[in-house]
C-alpha cells in the first residue's frame, strides 16, 4: 500500500490545486490526443529532459498513444495550465523477452513559453502519476540488477513525462490545415517517458527507466 502513497499524494495536491483554480467550470475544454515512439536510454533524468541520448544495449523501444483533456487554466493561482491524461504502451523487447503493454495515468502541468527573438512559442509540459507495465522492461530490470542479486523492480511505479512541443497552427502554412475547425491545433515535439522507484518508495532499491522519443499530438 506504501507504494502507491506518494505519487497519490502529489497528484491529489496537483489536481486539488487545479480543480480549486479552476476559472471557467461551466467551460468543457479541449481533448488531446497524442502518439508517439521513444527508445530506452541510459540518460539520467537530470540530463535527459534537455536530449541528452545515450542508446541502452537492450535497444528496446515503446509505442504509446495518450489521451487528455484541460482540467484547469492554472494551478494554485499560477499560470500553468493543467491537464489529466490516461495512456496505453506497447514495449518491443527486441527477442530478450516477450514484448509488453503498459498503462499510465497523470496530471500534467504545462507552460507556453515564447521563442527569444521571435513572435513564435513552445508548449512545454511536465506529467506526474503512475505506471504500470508488463513484464518490466529489461533495461529497467538491468539498472535494478546492478545493485544486487536479490534486487528487483516493480510492475506499478511512479511515473513522470516531460514534453517539449512546437504548436503549428502559428505557422502561416499550416494555418489552413485546421480551417474544418475538427482539430485545432497540432504540435510536433519531444518526450520523455520515464519510471522510477522514487527512491525505493515502490520498490527495494532506487532506479528506473528512460524512454526518449518524438511524437505528435492533436487539440480538438
Amino acid at each position: 500500500m506504501k507504494q502507491s502513497l506518494l505519487p497519490l499524494a502529489v497528484s491529489a495536491l496537483l489536481f486539488g490545486g487545479a480543480a480549486h483554480a479552476a476559472d471557467s467550470p461551466d467551460e468543457a475544454g479541449h481533448s488531446r490526443l497524442r502518439l508517439y515512439f521513444s527508445k530506452s536510454s541510459e540518460t539520467d533524468l537530470v540530463t535527459v529532459v534537455v536530449g541528452d541520448y545515450q542508446r541502452s544495449p537492450e535497444n528496446n523501444y515503446l509505442v504509446g498513444a495518450t489521451w487528455g483533456h484541460d482540467l484547469s487554466d492554472t494551478l494554485f493561482g499560477l499560470p500553468f495550465p493543467m491537464t489529466w491524461h490516461v495512456g496505453v504502451q506497447y514495449l518491443a523487447e527486441r527477442g530478450r523477452q516477450s514484448d509488453g503493454v503498459g498503462a499510465t495515468a497523470f496530471i500534467k502541468a504545462n507552460y507556453r513559453m515564447r521563442v527569444p527573438w521571435t513572435q513564435k512559442h513552445l508548449d512545454l509540459g511536465l506529467g506526474e502519476g503512475l505506471s504500470y507495465v508488463d513484464p518490466i522492461p529489461m533495461s529497467e530490470q538491468r539498472d535494478f540488477a546492478k545493485k544486487g542479486p536479490d534486487v528487483h523492480s516493480e510492475k506499478l511505479m511512479n511515473y513522470l513525462e516531460w514534453t517539449i512541443d512546437l504548436p503549428l497552427r502559428q505557422f502561416d502554412a499550416m494555418a489552413p490545415l485546421f480551417q474544418s475547425g475538427g482539430i485545432e491545433d497540432m504540435s510536433v515535439g519531444f518526450i520523455v517517458w520515464h519510471r522510477s522507484s522514487v527512491f525505493g518508495v515502490f520498490a527495494e532499491e532506487k532506479g528506473g527507466v528512460n524512454f526518449m522519443g518524438f511524437g505528435v499530438e492533436a487539440k480538438f
